[in-house]
């Protein structure tokens, strides 16, 4: 039961995760500047991208650095998929946490295929991995406090 529940309030954006560059500042890989990298790249080759919140499609695009893009408003949180080669939504879509959004790609600025995931907090920046980990262990807390 409890990891239906955590299935169904969220889930991971890959089957898999692989980092392939962190948050933070970093060389970037194509312009060999320093930067502020504001999400994190997982390893991908034609991966389906789930949603990893509940919530609404606020946009789907392209834009010359993220190339394909899908990005989903959840309450104060945003969520932005890039580098996409397929969408399967369109904005103004209500979607549920595992909901198939896409496909990777490597469209925009990349080296090669990946996804860029990041999450913003009332437009600031939050570290992906500590969402997605403050994510499940709120979830988990919740779940165990109901089942007392």
């Amino acid at each position: 039961m409890t990891r239906l529940l955590i299935l169904c309030c969220c889930c991971l954006p890959l089957r898999h995760l692989s980092i392939t560059s962190g948050y933070g500042y970093r060389v970037h890989p194509v312009t060999g500047k320093i930067r502020f990298h504001s999400g994190i790249d997982l390893r991908a080759r034609a991966d389906t991208v789930f949603a990893v919140m509940p919530g609404r499609v606020d946009s789907v695009g392209y834009d010359a650095v993220t190339g394909v893009y899908i990005r989903i408003s959840c309450g104060d949180f945003s969520l932005l998929y890039g580098h996409l080669s397929q969408v399967f939504v369109l904005p103004g879509d209500s979607v549920l946490a595992a909901s198939p959004l896409g496909v990777t790609g490597s469209s925009g600025r990349v080296t090669g295929e990946h996804l860029h995931f990041s999450v913003a907090y009332r437009q600031t920046p939050v570290h992906p991995l500590l969402f997605l980990s403050d994510l499940m262990n709120n979830l988990n807390k919740n779940n165990k406090e109901k089942t007392k």
